[in-house]
């Protein structure tokens, strides 16, 4: 049997969360999916200090905590550790599988994020959970006194390079580039820190080790000569991709994958809506998505109010 609400928000990041507490307070009967616990991305770092009433900053998990808490408050029933499987639209209904449960709703906001990037390279795959991770925040504390490796130079890698820092002997990043592309605040806490070491112009080879990750062979982009890192972890921050594989060809998407929308948000299907970092932007933060959130769920109330 299938389970009907007037609109499904799949994805309980900031994004999610925000179309939740907008379409409560409505009076939309709204339920929200996620693959996790909620929280989204955030739930990966430690503290967030641009998102606005917050003058001394908040640690992340405090903030979706309170974010979810008053999604609640306003009686948004959330389903977790659920992964849709598909969504299909037909007679303007949208069905959409998760696990073992059906859905049916008039309209649908997707705010499911992104998916780290892989390398691609050997032993990046055989060492995932023995020394290869995505998530510092997550991995962090197995690494305790010993030396890890950072692969990237973005916000997210020199964020999570910081909090290695407090757990780690030493904190190695690397840089195909001879500068790194994160915010200026956060590269001058990096450079002051005396465990970061930055390896410059470098890019990984290969993961190598036994039962767990024991070197990064890592090669100079200028001079192609090839040199081992001794490490015992390494953290790949090279990028994202969305996480909307489930939807096939409701959506447009750009060139990288991220979902093409108009100015209110609506994808080419009609009832289907795209919040937060899975859509086509120039900015991913946790003030976009909660931005997002707010106009995907006044757009699809006054969808869903035309359908009634």
């Amino acid at each position: 049997m299938s389970e009907f609400h007037e609109a499904i928000i799949i994805g309980g990041g900031p994004a999610g969360l925000t179309v939740g507490i907008y379409l409560m307070r409505a009076g939309i009967d709204a339920v929200l999916v996620e693959k996790m616990a909620v929280g989204g991305t955030p739930m990966n770092y430690e503290h967030v200090e641009n998102y606005p009433g917050f003058p001394e900053g908040i640690s992340s998990k405090e903030l979706m905590r309170r974010m979810a808490e008053q999604a609640r408050r306003f009686g948004l029933v959330m389903k977790e550790f659920i992964e849709v499987e598909d969504v299909a639209c037909e007679n303007d209904r949208f069905t959409v599988r998760a696990g073992n449960e059906t859905f049916e709703s008039l309209g649908v906001v997707v705010s499911t994020g992104t998916v780290s990037l892989k390398i691609g390279i050997p032993g990046e795959a055989e060492f995932v959970g023995r020394g290869v991770s995505y998530c510092a925040t997550c991995d962090g504390a197995f690494f305790r006194n010993l030396d890890v490796a950072i692969i990237g130079g973005g916000d997210a890698a020199v964020q999570e390079g910081l909090s290695l820092a407090n757990i780690a002997r030493r904190v190695y990043v690397v840089h195909r580039r001879d500068a790194l592309r994160a915010q200026k605040i956060i590269q001058d806490r990096a450079f002051k820190n005396e465990k970061m070491q930055f390896l410059w112009n470098k890019i990984p080879i290969a993961v190598e080790g036994k039962e767990q990750v024991e070197s990064l062979l890592i090669e100079d982009t200028k001079t192609r000569e090839r040199s081992r890192v001794k490490v015992d972890g390494v953290f790949v921050y090279v990028g994202a991709r969305p996480d909307t594989d489930f939807l096939g060809d409701l959506v447009v998407r750009n060139e990288t994958g991220f979902i093409v929308t108009n100015e209110d948000l609506a994808t080419k299907t009609a009832g289907l809506y795209i919040a937060g970092d899975a859509r086509r932007k120039s900015l991913r933060q946790i003030a976009t998505a909660v931005g997002d959130g707010a106009l995907a769920a006044v757009n699809l109330e006054r969808y869903i109010l035309e359908k009634r």
